[in-house]
C-alpha cells in the first residue's frame, strides 16, 4: 500500500488520455507529477495546466522506444524529485488487416512502444525505487484485449499480452521488495490512441479497409469511458495495493468464457508414466512466492 501524498510520480503517455487523467488524480491527492510524452509541447502544456491548479508538475519529452531518451528523461526526473510511483502507460495501436500482410516496421514499432518500453522504464527507475526502502508502486498498462482478444489487430493484442506477461512475472519478482505493482486492464476508453497511432506510425497511413477499420475504432473509442474515471480508479488501486485494476466489469463474462475454454481443455497426461511436474519445487525455486504473495 502506497500513500501517494508527497510522492513523485513519473507517467509515460502523460500529455493526454489515461496518463494525464491519472496525473490529475495523483496531483489531487498531493503527489508531484512528471508528465513524459513524445509530444514535448503537449506534455509541457499539460504540466502547466496542473501547475496553474496548484500542483507540482513537470513536462518532459520522452520517446519510450529510445534508451538515450530514457536516460535524459530519468536524469531530469531525479532533479525534480525521487520517483516512487512509476506509471508505464504509453501505448499505440498496431494497425489492422490480415496478419500475413502486416508491415514489419509497424509490427516492430508497436512492440517497441507497448512492450519493450516496459524494460526501459524499469531500468531507469525500478532499481532506485527498490533501493529506497520506501513504499513505492509500479503500474503497467495492458488491456482487456490481452485476455479477451477481438479480431482487430494482432500486433496490438499480442503486444498487450506480452505486457500482461511482464506485469505477472514482476508481481512475483517484486513480492519481497518495497515496490507494489498493479496492471491496468482497461476496456474502451475515450482516448486519442487511434489518432496518436496514425500520427506516429513509421510508414505511410493505412488505406482501404485498414483505414476504414481505423476510423471505425476511433468512433467506438470516442464513446468509451471517461479517462478521469479510470485515472481515479488507478490511484485508488495504488493506495490499496491492488494488483489487478479492472475498470470495465462488462468484460468479466467474456473473460470467464476464455478461462473456462482453457481449463476445460486440460485432460490426461501426454505421458501416463510421467510422475508430474514438481510444482512445489517450482514455487520453492521462486523464493516460495507465486502470484505476488508478500512475505
Amino acid at each position: 500500500m502506497t500513500d501517494v501524498a508527497g510522492k513523485t510520480a513519473f507517467i509515460t503517455g502523460g500529455a493526454s488520455g489515461l496518463g494525464l487523467a491519472t496525473a490529475k488524480a495523483l496531483a489531487a491527492k498531493g503527489a508531484s507529477v512528471i508528465l513524459a510524452d513524445i509530444d514535448a509541447v503537449g506534455a509541457e502544456n499539460a504540466a502547466a495546466g496542473l501547475r496553474s491548479d496548484g500542483a507540482n508538475a513537470l513536462g518532459l519529452q520522452l520517446d519510450v522506444t529510445s534508451e538515450d531518451s530514457w536516460a535524459d528523461a530519468g536524469a531530469k526526473a531525479r532533479e525534480f524529485g525521487p520517483v516512487r510511483i512509476l506509471f508505464s502507460n504509453a501505448g499505440v495501436g498496431g494497425g489492422s488487416g490480415p496478419f500475413e500482410q502486416y508491415d514489419t516496421d509497424v509490427w516492430r514499432w508497436n512492440y517497441a512502444v507497448n512492450a519493450h518500453a516496459q524494460l526501459y522504464a524499469c531500468r531507469t527507475f525500478l532499481g532506485d525505487m527498490k533501493a529506497s526502502g520506501e513504499p513505492s508502486h509500479l503500474v503497467i498498462t495492458s488491456s482487456m484485449v490481452a485476455i479477451v482478444p477481438p479480431p482487430i489487430s494482432v500486433a496490438y493484442i499480442s503486444s498487450k499480452y506480452a505486457t500482461l506477461g511482464i506485469a505477472m512475472a514482476l508481481r512475483n519478482e517484486l513480492a519481497a521488495t518495497c515496490v507494489d505493482i498493479s496492471v491496468l486492464m482497461p476496456g474502451m476508453s475515450a482516448t486519442r490512441i487511434v489518432e496518436t497511432t496514425r500520427d506516429l506510425r513509421p510508414v505511410e497511413n493505412e488505406v482501404g479497409t485498414a483505414a476504414a477499420t481505423s476510423q471505425a475504432m476511433q468512433g467506438v473509442l470516442a464513446g468509451g469511458m471517461d479517462p478521469a474515471k479510470v485515472g481515479a480508479h488507478v490511484v485508488a488501486a495504488i493506495e490499496a495495493g491492488d494488483y489487478w485494476i479492472f475498470t470495465h466489469p462488462e468484460w468479466k463474462a467474456m473473460a470467464e468464457l476464455v478461462t473456462q475454454d482453457m481449463l476445460s481443455s486440460f485432460g490426461p497426461s501426454a505421458d501416463p508414466d510421467y510422475q508430474g511436474d514438481d510444482i512445489d519445487g517450482l514455487i520453492a525455486a521462486n523464493g516460495g512466492r507465486m502470484f505476488g504473495a508478500k512475505k
